[in-house]
């Protein structure tokens, strides 16, 4: 397990999804930076501007917006559907290693990889917000419980993007049904809450679950419970695709 996991790691730092991934969520960054310089040096410049804008409300705000879905999927999908594109699915899976294990490998090598990523760009925002205005005042537990629940996110949005690769095996396929899966949730949700007359699918949708998990005001029992939900759906995603590794042909 350990060396497909290794090599997984060495073929995401080579591959160009990677850096391009990175240099987009930098220049978020700096161009954020930019903005908060100006913002300081503005006449309208008020206390209650520079609360928003200190390291902690930028933090969470680095994880507020549907472009976290959006990257982790298309990172996903870029690596995996790769491997199908250019053969090397096929070279690994003669090589005598459990199908499950080459699944499971690229799952913890890849979410790995974009759990550093994000976890950068949200903690160059801290620093930029703390540099230029203040840390800000956040409660310790419930801040590494926020950032605990981050992590079970970002490695239940993989275990879909991880799902969705396998299943349909092209990379544009699988970048336009992922996109569409994020867009069109908020009106499957209010559809499915209208005809069940239950709440449950507003509650635990993928956007919701997210502004949950980053509000510091959010119950810690809910928080709790969102962490777990997006735990388990990149466990049953997971599953899913070593299923349809196992059971399919590689081509």
């Amino acid at each position: 397990m350990m060396n497909v996991v290794s090599s997984e790691f060495y073929k995401i730092f080579r591959s160009k999804i990677f850096y391009v991934i990175s240099i987009i969520l930098f220049t978020m960054n700096v161009i954020g930076s930019v903005t908060s310089v100006f913002e300081k040096k503005s006449a309208s410049f008020s206390p209650e501007i520079k609360a928003q804008m200190s390291g902690i409300p930028s933090y969470q705000v680095s994880y507020g917006a549907d472009i976290i879905f959006y990257i982790i999927l298309i990172f996903v999908a870029c690596l995996i559907t790769a491997e199908y594109a250019n053969g090397s699915i096929r070279q690994m899976a003669c090589h005598g290693i459990a199908r499950w294990k080459l699944v499971l490998g690229q799952y913890i090598a890849i979410s790995s990889v974009i759990t550093m990523i994000l976890l950068s760009f949200g903690i160059l925002n801290l620093l930029s917000g703390t540099i230029l205005f203040q840390l800000g005042e956040v409660d310790a537990v419930a801040f590494i419980r926020m950032n605990v629940g981050m992590l079970c996110m970002f490695w239940g949005i993989a275990g879909i993007g991880t799902f969705f690769s396998y299943l349909f095996k092209n990379g544009g396929i699988t970048i336009a049904i992922s996109v569409l899966l994020i867009i069109s949730g908020n009106f499957i949700v209010h559809l499915l809450t209208l005809l069940t007359k239950n709440d449950i699918f507003t509650r635990y949708s993928l956007a919701n679950m997210r502004k949950t998990i980053i509000d510091f005001t959010s119950k810690p029992e809910d928080v709790v419970k969102c962490s777990i939900v997006f735990l388990l759906i990149g466990m049953a995603a997971i599953l899913g695709s070593s299923l349809l590794f196992s059971k399919r042909d590689v081509d």
